[in-house]
């Protein structure tokens, strides 16, 4: 595909054409954003089920996700109203796929992997994207209960930031083809940023896997604030 000009596209766009190709959202989108979107839609359709599981597998594929696709498989197949079963349906996609081999794949449980799939990597085009909008500001952390914290000034405003553990994600946020050991401690952290003298406005965001990608993220949303694109 061509190359675009900057500023055709904005975070959450490809995401958001992606959930209408799927019947999942009545919206315009750009011309643009549904051109990417059907990109990825030939490219995980050219997959058989071997290749759908192993990039399914390698990209972390969440039960939430999957489930997500199963769904949207169904409301594919139903072009009337959607049947209130279709979410047992569903579900029951979701655990056959995590017990099944690919060669023991259905269509339905490709085309949920498939619908999956254009979901993922849409949503790892939105995230390149807002990542290429910006340079996340570097932030002087320093060690503090047994996570990190730092400062920035925006508009004269003194904003702490502060990275913490968070709780364990649930069980549907994790992969369904790489599960951790119940003895294994996972720990997952997140990112909150406040302003004000008391700390009276504030964001929050997590869990996230690694304290470097939320500390990515926060100093991310640090530089988003800065730049007036979006606030507290």
């Amino acid at each position: 595909m061509a190359s675009l000009p900057v500023g055709s596209l904005q975070p959450g766009d490809v995401s958001a054409a992606t959930e209408v190709r799927a019947g999942l959202l009545n919206a315009d989108v750009p011309s643009a954003s549904d051109a990417t979107a059907r990109c990825i839609q030939q490219t995980v359709d050219d997959l058989g089920p071997a290749d759908l599981w192993t990039l399914a597998r390698d990209t972390a594929m969440t039960l939430d996700e999957l489930a997500w696709g199963a769904t949207a498989t169904l409301a594919g197949e139903r072009l009337a109203q959607p049947d209130p079963l279709d979410v047992l349906a569903a579900q029951a996609i979701v655990d056959e796929l995590a017990e099944r081999t690919p060669c023991r794949w259905g269509r339905q449980h490709t085309d949920a992997v498939r619908a999956a799939l254009y979901r993922t990597l849409a949503d790892l085009a939105d995230v390149l994207l807002e990542a290429s909008e910006s340079t996340p500001t570097l932030l002087d952390w320093t060690a503090h209960d047994g996570g990190w914290r730092a400062s920035a000034v925006i508009g004269g405003v003194i904003h702490h930031v502060a990275l913490q553990k968070a709780e364990h994600s649930p069980s549907a946020a994790q992969p369904v083809w790489h599960r951790t050991p119940p003895s294994v401690a996972r720990i997952a952290w997140q990112w909150r940023i406040t302003n004000g003298p008391t700390g009276r406005t504030s964001h929050d965001c997590g869990p996230i896997p690694s304290a470097l990608a939320a500390r990515h993220a926060a100093e991310c949303a640090i530089t988003a604030l800065a730049a007036g694109r979006c606030s507290l």
